[in-house]
C-alpha cells in the first residue's frame, strides 16, 4: 500500500496517503478535496488496495487530471477530476469573478479544456 506523501515534479503539490484508525484518506496537503479508499474501491468495483494503488498511479504517471481553483489569485483547492469539462462549465457558470480554475497534469504540464 503506498503509504506517505507524493511530491509532484515541479514541487507544487503534496498528496498524503494516511490510513487514520483504519480509514485511508487521500488528499492534497492544505486543502479540503479528499477521497477514502472505500470511495474508490466502491466506484472501480475493485478491493480498497487496488484501488488505492491504481488512484495513485493514474495522478503519479499523468493518466489524471487535477484541477485548481484560485480565489483572488490565491490556491483555493485542488482535487483529482473525473470530468474537467463539466467542472470548467459548472465554474463559468456558478463561479465568483474573484475565482479562476486551471487544469494540470501530475508533472505541472497544462491540459487545455
Amino acid at each position: 500500500m503506498p503509504v506517505g506523501e507524493y511530491i509532484s515534479p515541479d514541487g507544487q503539490l503534496r498528496l498524503l496517503v494516511i490510513c487514520p484508525e483504519g480509514d485511508w484518506t487521500l488528499g492534497f496537503d492544505g486543502f479540503p478535496w479528499h477521497t477514502h479508499g472505500s470511495i474508490l474501491a466502491s466506484l472501480s468495483g475493485k478491493d480498497e488496495k487496488t484501488a488505492i494503488d491504481d488512484f495513485v498511479a493514474d495522478l503519479t504517471s499523468g493518466k489524471s487530471v487535477i484541477a485548481m481553483k484560485r480565489i483572488n489569485g490565491s490556491l483555493a483547492d485542488v482535487w483529482v477530476t473525473d470530468d474537467p469539462a463539466d467542472d470548467l462549465s459548472s465554474w463559468q457558470k456558478y463561479g465568483p469573478d474573484d475565482e479562476t480554475m486551471e487544469f494540470r497534469l501530475w508533472d505541472g504540464s497544462a491540459v487545455k479544456v
